[in-house]
């Protein structure tokens, strides 16, 4: 018998072995590890955010402000707010902001004698008031709060030589927003200079 011949014929190629497999390269790696990273930004945006539980109230102990204003500068979250304040007297108020436990804002109205603003912004221990000054020199404020000299005629005559002083704290050390302090320090300001205790007839 004749025995097949192995051989390859002419113009056919031989079979060639599997080539090994390729190693990711260095660029393919850190493509993986971007795609990984993202994936993770992705799923961690996807979880919803805390959220209040809580209503801004419309006033600070008993002095209306805009709810819009107070809002601004209370924390994104929470479950409990209450309002704390042992005097609402003109002069005398220390009015407390306390969500889940926790002072979150104060706010005060209070005589001074011979004080100046920049001596009362400085009086605070916790918060540098004096950032920024206003042009008339009445009030000065950060991006946590502030301090304004206002005018209450009818106080003023139980109070001689003394000048009412209004200031805010914000006790949040992440909270950063100078526009929105300065806008609660304002519109609490305007109220007590407002308010029937310095405008109504002696």
């Amino acid at each position: 018998m004749t025995t097949a011949s192995m051989s390859t014929a002419p113009g056919q190629l031989a079979a060639q072995p599997d080539p090994a497999p390729r190693r990711p390269t260095a660029r393919r790696l850190s493509a993986l590890v971007v795609a990984a990273q993202l994936a993770l930004l992705l799923t961690a945006c996807s979880e919803p955010e805390e959220k209040r539980s809580f209503t801004p109230p419309p006033d600070l102990c008993g002095t209306p402000v805009p709810t819009a204003s107070l809002d601004a500068v209370l924390p994104k979250s929470g479950k409990t707010l209450e309002t704390r304040a042992q005097s609402r007297e003109v002069g005398r108020t220390h009015c407390e902001v306390v969500v889940d436990d926790t002072l979150a804002l104060s706010a005060f109205s209070e005589w001074k004698k011979g004080d100046s603003l920049t001596k009362v912004a400085h009086s605070n221990p916790f918060v540098d008031l004096d950032e920024h000054t206003s042009e008339d020199g009445t009030y000065v404020w950060s991006n946590r709060g502030g301090v304004r000299l206002v005018s209450c005629p009818v106080a003023e005559k139980k109070h001689p030589e003394r000048d009412l002083f209004i200031r805010v704290l914000i006790y949040d050390k992440k909270f950063s927003d100078a526009d929105a302090a300065k806008k609660l320090l304002l519109a609490y300001a305007k109220s007590v200079a407002d308010s029937v205790d310095c405008k109504a007839a002696a």
